[in-house]
């Protein structure tokens, strides 16, 4: 009965799916946290659309840790589901995160993930939106991220 609701609901959503347009190009800052680990991250992110409706994403995280350093590299694809001021999508891709230890044996450990999760776009002005999300990093890291974010739409 699950299968068929979700089935269901799938098909109702991309019935009345509309988002952004191909050749536009995004820019974002954001501020990522994890939900086990409490580093706090600041992340770098270009969006572009080689299709309507489905975008490119990759981004660049530094995250802070008491000692040693730690990074984040994701390459995304978000499919929008709607439009206007409120623009909402879904993303799955992959991630790779890196911790490097100061003083310890352990010295790194680098985790492979595949990303999946969603957002939105709540635009400001023409040029300005916020961007909040939510992404589970699947196998290797199995943690959840939440990214709130400042979006210049750029064309």
């Amino acid at each position: 009965m699950k299968k068929y609701l979700l089935i269901i609901c799938l098909t109702f959503v991309s019935y009345f799916a509309n988002a952004q347009y191909q050749g536009q190009y995004r820019g974002i800052h954001a501020y990522e946290m994890a939900y086990d680990k409490p580093f706090f991250g600041l992340n770098f992110t270009g969006e572009y659309f080689p299709f309507n409706y489905f975008s490119v994403v990759p981004s660049f995280t530094f995250f802070t840790p008491a000692t040693g350093n730690a990074r984040g590299f994701d390459i995304n694809a978000r499919y929008y589901l709607t439009e206007k001021e409120k623009q909402w999508y879904v993303t799955a891709g992959y991630g790779f995160y890196r911790r490097v230890f100061e003083f310890n044996e352990i010295g790194r450990f680098d985790h492979n993930s595949l990303n999946l999760g969603a957002g939105g776009m709540l635009k400001i002005t023409d040029e300005l939106g916020f961007n909040p999300e939510v992404r589970f990093q699947a196998f290797g890291r199995n943690s959840m991220m939440f990214k709130l974010g400042i979006v210049y739409f750029i064309n």
